[in-house]
């Protein structure tokens, strides 16, 4: 039979070694009287930050998530699969589910609660249904824009033969302005197919450097930012080679590029830079905006969302839709002071 000595002993030899994030804390105050290793890694803190202050003081949940836990804990006697979002040292949001027991170690009673990481879970989870929200587009943008498609060829082809007539010469502007803006409305249905097209027209992909693709189109940003009465600065460094679509990847920085100039006030600088970060070539766009308000950042991409009182809230669905066929990911930064778009294209494109 194992002496108390030797179980203590092994219970805190699985405390600290287990993988999963543990911690014990008192009861009363909730103040951490022990940390494991796992739980440290995860929050980015160091232990003397740590042991003797509480999760609202380390700001790690918020009190009412806090409270919920308590009054659980309270009724049912223990916590099971509460799912809270916790923030670690550097602001990072992690989603975690919090299972948590009374215990007793040397008479007295405290608290261990142990963490799983189930951030990557919820990744997948709303990369699912952004998928299936893009296959249910994708189905009924098939067929709707054939049936609109057809209709306005038509009405443009009359519109084109009337406007040659002399009796109609007076009303020409009118004409013109009645085809400029049938021809809009197919540059928006094009916008909406190309949001899921899996396989586009224009689908050859090549090895690029991302470097000449932004020099080439210098020019075009140059006369964005003259227009908005803004500047722009390049940051590009040297990065390998990666396989994409040229057209694409274009419209892409073309999109960003403009969303940028247009949050920004007269005066305002957008930073383009390339640069390698672990396994991806990143392409950030970086304005000096406003930011984007907390509710729609979480809606971003979404198909006709827009702020702009002009806009068709096509231009980031589409961006993320080419981000997607690129198996590229798209990051957002922002705050009072501006808003970054980052698009990490994998290296692991290029061996393909």
């Amino acid at each position: 039979m194992r002496s108390i000595e030797t179980l203590d002993e092994l219970f805190l030899k699985v405390f600290m070694f287990n993988p999963c994030p543990m911690a014990i804390s008192n009861i009363d105050d909730g103040k951490y009287i022990a940390v494991n290793d796992a739980l440290l890694y995860i929050l980015g803190y160091n232990k003397e930050d740590v042991i003797g202050k509480t999760s609202l003081e380390l700001g790690i949940m918020d009190n009412s998530d806090r409270k919920k836990a308590i009054r659980l804990m309270k009724s049912q006697g223990r916590l099971r699969d509460f799912e809270i979002l916790i923030r670690c040292k550097n602001n990072k949001p992690i989603h975690g589910i919090f299972n948590a027991e009374f215990i007793t170690i040397q008479g007295q009673p405290y608290l261990l609660s142990v963490m799983t990481d189930i951030t990557v879970k919820k990744q997948l989870e709303q990369d699912f249904i952004y998928l299936e929200k893009l296959n249910l587009i994708s189905q009924m943008s098939a067929g709707i824009s054939h049936e609109i498609r057809n209709p306005m060829t038509t009405v443009r082809g009359f519109l084109q033969f009337f406007m040659q007539k002399p009796a109609y010469a007076y009303h020409r502007n009118y004409f013109e302005l009645m085809i400029s803006e049938l021809d809009r409305v197919n540059a928006i249905i094009s916008d909406f197919l190309s949001i899921t097209t899996s396989d586009p027209l224009n689908s050859a992909y090549t090895l690029q450097d991302l470097q000449e693709l932004l020099e080439q189109l210098r020019p075009i940003i140059e006369a964005n930012a003259l227009e908005k009465r803004n500047r722009m600065l390049y940051c590009l460094a040297n990065t390998p080679k990666i396989m994409i679509n040229e057209k694409e990847i274009q419209q892409i920085i073309l999109n960003l590029v403009r969303n940028g100039f247009d949050s920004m006030p007269v005066g305002g600088t957008l930073i383009i830079k390339t640069f390698l970060q672990e396994n991806h070539v990143v392409l950030a766009i970086q304005d000096q905006g406003k930011g984007i308000d907390k509710a729609i950042l979480q809606k971003l991409g979404t198909p006709f969302l827009t702020t702009k009182d002009y806009g068709t809230g096509l231009g980031l669905a589409v961006c993320y839709g080419i981000a997607h066929r690129h198996r590229a990911k798209i990051n957002v930064t922002t705050s009072p002071q501006g808003t970054t778009f980052e698009v990490h294209f994998p290296l692991a494109q290029s061996d393909e």
